[in-house]
């Protein structure tokens, strides 16, 4: 059995936790990614927020908003798509999607804010849909779940017949 180390606050333990997941699947984040991704699970545990909506709607109800409003419902669809790929991948097949489906959501929603925004905040939703991929391998990882070769195999179709060729 695994030894569970407690640190003394939230965002500490996020911080190990993160560390560990990078550790075990050779991932590094860049440290502004990384902050980004222990904030938004500690915002995440002090929230039930993250399936009371729609992800989709949310994102085209963005389209309609203005300023600040419309980017931080691109940031929110981009971290309920973050949360639900790397945490609840479950919740994608229940509702009979792919993973690729919210990931491409939370990319696209990321994106969008950074195009919307000033240079250097702009800059982190750029670093955020680049490293959407890779943070929900971790996400995966600290769940148990992932596999070497996530990332790799976005874009790697297998042989159907191992014989052919």
């Amino acid at each position: 059995m695994k030894t569970i180390i407690l640190h003394p606050t939230d965002i500490s333990q996020w911080y190990a936790l993160v560390n560990e997941a990078q550790a075990s699947t050779r991932l590094v984040l860049n440290e502004d990614t990384e902050s980004y991704l222990v904030f938004l699970l500690k915002r995440f545990t002090q929230t039930t927020q993250l399936l009371e909506s729609i992800i989709a709607i949310d994102f085209m109800e963005s389209m309609q908003l203005y300023g600040k409003k419309q980017i931080e419902r691109l940031r929110e669809v981009g971290d309920k798509s973050l949360l639900l790929c790397g945490l609840f991948p479950g919740i994608a097949k229940k509702h009979h999607v792919t993973l690729d489906y919210f990931s491409g959501m939370g990319r696209s929603a990321y994106l969008t804010a950074a195009e919307l925004h000033e240079a250097a905040t702009g800059e982190l939703y750029f670093q955020l849909s680049a490293q959407f991929l890779v943070m929900q391998d971790v996400l995966q990882a600290m769940r148990g779940e992932f596999s070497q070769f996530s990332v790799a195999e976005q874009s790697y179709i297998p042989p159907t017949d191992s014989h052919t060729h």
